[in-house]
């Protein structure tokens, strides 16, 4: 049976990670309030040339946060193409990026996850509110992946790890 360090410290290959980070998940980012309380939000991601790229409207706490601190965390959980499932965390620089440069990003970001017929027609409508993005550059990075935990369990168990859980 593994030890808890083997546990807790088994860590993704890189190419797992880019697996994630090119995925269409969704990503919760982390800014930091006025009070030094954490203002989280899911929020669909681009991830390209080493930075992190957010759409989102200047009116937002996060936009906001990132207007006045200039930090924030990400954290993406995910499917590898090896068909592990992993976490993928980081913090770092941020800042807002204004328009006219925000639309191209947020059409950039929005052409990740929609129908190619269907990103005009949202940029359309949602490029009047959605009028700023959000830049992250990463400086300290965290992976982890639950598979010890899955394989440790199954075995114990008798049983794959999947088939524990309740349905939605």
């Amino acid at each position: 049976m593994p030890t808890a360090d083997e546990m807790y410290r088994r860590h993704p290959e890189q190419a797992e990670i880019d697996d994630v980070l090119a995925g269409r998940g969704v990503c919760a980012l982390g800014t930091l309030n006025k009070d030094g309380s954490i203002h989280l939000a899911y929020l669909i991601f681009l991830y390209e040339d080493g930075r992190f790229f957010l759409e989102t409207a200047s009116s937002t706490r996060k936009a906001r946060n990132v207007a006045a601190r200039g930090a924030a965390s990400l954290l993406m959980q995910g499917t590898a193409s090896s068909g592990r499932s992993l976490m993928v965390e980081c913090e770092g620089t941020a800042r807002i990026i204004a328009v006219p440069e925000a639309h191209e990003t947020n059409h950039r970001i929005r052409s990740k996850y929609l129908l190619p017929d269907a990103v005009a027609g949202v940029d359309a409508a949602w490029g009047e509110f959605d009028d700023v993005s959000i830049e992250v550059t990463p400086e300290r990075w965290r992976s982890w992946t639950g598979d010890a935990f899955a394989a440790t369990t199954a075995s114990a168990l008798g049983r794959p790890y999947e088939e524990l859980w309740q349905p939605d």
